[in-house]
């Protein structure tokens, strides 16, 4: 049997096709890093969806312009296809997003999603613009994502190891998908009573425990007070109900650089060991699996790991620490590994 070999991560140069749809707000700071990585990638077709100014903010309207016109100055000086979706009244961050993915699917058949705190890393595009077209007529896969969270977050792909695995999890910190798979969504989880209460839902995740803490979330979504504040449980939830499955890389392939941020929804606490997580790097041909079938033990690790970080955070924040504290991450078995680096193009 040949040896195998590590190839450098393959130059894309300066013309990278598969569209970006690209999420924005009022952070002209993290905007900038990210532009730069897609200027770096060569992405010569952008979507720009950018959500109004909220009332009583008073310094949303000059940041979010900010933003918006670093993405106009860097089309403009890359020459890349810039489509914009820039409202002017504030839709909240859960009907902006879907209604700017939706937005941006009824353009484009399959593409990359990145928001401004996502700092995604060069090898993230060639990943997903190699399995967008590898699974793009196969209905079992929904999505592709550019995280992951394991102990070998930031480390090299071992070359005897498969590059991605398919997972029941969604990590939407930098993805993409096909149109096909986005149809599926409903913002309203409007079939959530049917599914959950006929048992349908139950092969859909790895464990029980982890099928109650989903349904509980989203039950408290369907439940609760509009509007919403999250889209991402009701992108979780629409992979669940059709039984999809999802890609995860090897290594991390995005960083969350938006922990800490005055301005954060979701992402408030700087110590979170999801934090500015480090990125590892591919191998490149990639190294596909044998099979297309999810990876259930890998899924309950990582979900155990997850849960400990989320018992870690609320004990921090009952003891009212402002250090974090270490927390033991449970290791993947067997371990996984990916070679980032890479250009961007308005009209």
């Amino acid at each position: 049997m040949p040896a195998l070999l590590t190839i450098p991560e393959p130059a894309e140069g300066p013309d990278f096709q598969t569209p970006v749809l690209f999420l924005i707000f009022n952070r002209p700071d993290a905007t900038a890093q990210v532009l730069a990585q897609l200027r770096a990638a060569g992405v010569r077709r952008l979507y720009v969806a950018a959500d109004g100014p909220r009332p009583g903010h008073p310094t949303d309207a000059a940041l979010c312009a900010e933003a918006r016109a670093l993405v106009l100055q860097a089309g403009r000086e890359s020459g890349c296809e810039v489509h914009t979706l820039f409202r002017e009244a504030n839709l909240g961050c859960s009907t902006a997003v879907a209604e700017g993915i939706s937005w941006f699917f009824e353009h484009e058949p399959e593409g990359i999603i990145v928001e401004d705190d996502c700092l995604p890393t060069p090898g993230f595009f060639l990943f997903c613009a190699e399995l967008l077209a590898r699974y793009r007529h196969d209905t079992r896969v929904v999505h592709i994502s550019g995280n992951s969270f394991g102990t070998d977050a930031g480390a090299r792909q071992q070359p005897h190891q498969p590059a991605y695995y398919f997972s029941q999890q969604i990590h939407s910190w930098g993805w993409a998908t096909w149109r096909r798979a986005w149809q599926l969504y409903d913002l309203h989880l409007r079939d959530l009573p049917r599914l959950a209460r006929s048992g349908r839902l139950r092969g859909s995740f790895s464990s029980r425990l982890e099928e109650w803490y989903f349904l509980r979330k989203c039950w408290g979504l369907y439940n609760g007070p509009r509007p919403f504040t999250t889209w991402d449980y009701q992108w979780h939830f629409a992979r669940a109900a059709h039984s999809g499955l999802a890609i995860m890389p090897a290594v991390n392939l995005v960083t969350n650089i938006g922990f800490g941020h005055e301005g954060a929804t979701h992402t408030q606490d700087a110590a979170d060991p999801h934090a500015a997580l480090p990125t590892g790097t591919l191998c490149w041909p990639l190294r596909h699996p044998g099979h297309v079938l999810s990876d259930r033990l890998r899924d309950r690790q990582q979900f155990r790991a997850f849960l400990a970080g989320r018992l870690h955070a609320k004990l921090r924040a009952l003891l009212g620490r402002e250090q974090s504290v270490p927390v033991r991450q449970v290791p993947l078995s067997p371990p996984l590994v990916i070679s980032p680096t890479i250009q961007l193009t308005s009209s």
